[in-house]
């Protein structure tokens, strides 16, 4: 039996309406399990980056945009049994089965308030891969929404791409094509393709303090030095450029035919594994005061 729950789209008629915009669907949730073995083994295994203490009593832990619920799972192996560990979704069809009686997965999105029982709990907010989908304003209001969960002495984690930064040397030619793709359809939805770069100075915004950043270079294919990595790596992007043609492809007006998404994907294909390449992935934290 699969460990998620059914990859449908329903929503039941007492859940809220799904208003993230971008890709939902199994192809996307595939990708995002391939990407989360890629930046977990990036960092040897590590799942969280801030010194806070998960040996705290009575440890709080809220993962927001949890996805499927796979990275909390995870941590719950490394906290005592008697930590509340809360992962949110706007989409819970897609959350997974497989649950510690400690782990609890609940529907809320990034966009609303928080519950106030929520507010100032946990001691380790974590949210990765989903301000991407917000405007710039709306990235700094969904962090101050989310910097009001955190608990005083409490830390923020929050993991963002950056899809702009890649070799674009010679030889690199179908990356390029794959990036300017990517940032026209994301910039075309309304997203913002690269939030990564921008997390300390929206942490600060928000008034962290102790802010850490860590800049993860991805090596796909070819250029990466553990096979298994390189690999994730390409299928992470295949499956990025696979989903977002699944979501755009069959729209009016979509500025990409379906011949050049072919011939797109091919190409990238072969130079990965044949000359590799590499983008970033950044991680910021900061401490609330207390």
């Amino acid at each position: 039996m699969s460990p998620h729950a059914d990859d449908t789209t329903t929503t039941p008629a007492n859940q809220p309406k799904d208003t993230y915009r971008g890709p939902r669907h199994g192809i996307e949730y595939n990708r995002l399990r391939t990407q989360h073995d890629l930046v977990k083994n990036q960092e040897s295994g590590k799942l969280i980056q801030c010194p806070v203490s998960l040996s705290l009593p009575n440890l709080r832990i809220l993962d927001s945009a949890t996805g499927d619920g796979t990275w909390l799972i995870e941590v719950a192996e490394s906290v005592p049994d008697d930590a509340e560990l809360v992962g949110t979704d706007i989409a819970p069809q897609f959350f997974r089965v497989d649950i510690p009686q400690h782990v609890k997965l609940t529907t809320q999105s990034i966009l609303e308030p928080w519950p106030a029982e929520y507010q100032q709990k946990f001691d380790l907010v974590h949210q990765r891969f989903v301000l991407a989908v917000c405007s710039d304003a709306g990235s700094l209001n969904a962090l101050n929404l989310l910097w009001a969960t955190v608990k005083p002495g409490g830390w923020i984690e929050i993991h963002e791409g950056d899809m702009e930064t890649i070799d674009e040397s010679p030889g690199h030619e179908a990356m390029v094509r794959f990036r300017d793709m990517m940032v026209k359809a994301w910039t075309g939805l309304g997203h913002q393709p690269s939030p990564g770069p921008q997390l300390t100075k929206w942490l600060k915004d928000v008034g962290a303090q102790e802010i850490g950043e860590k800049v993860q270079v991805i090596k796909a294919g070819a250029l990466a030095e553990d096979s298994v990595q390189g690999e994730r790596a390409v299928l992470t992007l295949l499956g990025l450029l696979d989903s977002i043609w699944g979501f755009c492809g069959n729209k009016p007006g979509f500025f990409f035919s379906n011949e050049e998404f072919k011939t797109l994907r091919k190409d990238l294909e072969h130079e990965l594994r044949t000359v590799g390449n590499s983008w970033h992935f950044h991680i910021a934290w900061g401490k609330k005061p207390e």
